[in-house]
């Protein structure tokens, strides 16, 4: 039987679950920027337990630290999909839209470490 996209989104939270942490996989595994953000997710938030902060900031340290990664996976996304789109021939607006992506990403970084530098130095 050939599922249709229909029958793929109806279907049930731990297949869609499986979906989601197939995609998580995915990403690690190809995408440099996710491991590297991952990383310096884990080492906020070791720094927030090492400075001695309360449960809920490590916590928030943790939760804020991981928004990089949202947007990352974001622009992966769209990235695949323009690349698997308009092939690999460069084009002006294709690259227009991934330098905006690129945009996203650094705007996320600054305001996620931002942020997680003041929970855990003040």
């Amino acid at each position: 039987m050939k599922l249709t996209v229909k029958d793929w989104k109806n279907r049930g939270l731990l297949a869609k679950t499986s979906y989601s942490l197939n995609g998580l996989k995915n990403a690690f595994l190809n995408e440099k920027a996710i491991r590297q953000e991952a990383l310096a997710s884990v080492c906020a938030t070791l720094l927030a337990a090492i400075m001695r902060r309360s449960a809920a900031s490590v916590f928030l340290v943790f939760a804020v630290s991981l928004f990089p990664v949202v947007i990352e996976l974001i622009n992966t996304a769209v990235e695949d999909f323009a690349d698997a789109h308009f092939g690999p021939a460069y084009r002006e607006d294709v690259r227009l839209i991934k330098d905006t992506l690129s945009a996203a990403v650094m705007l996320s970084l600054f305001i996620s470490y931002g942020v997680c530098l003041m929970i855990i130095f003040f």
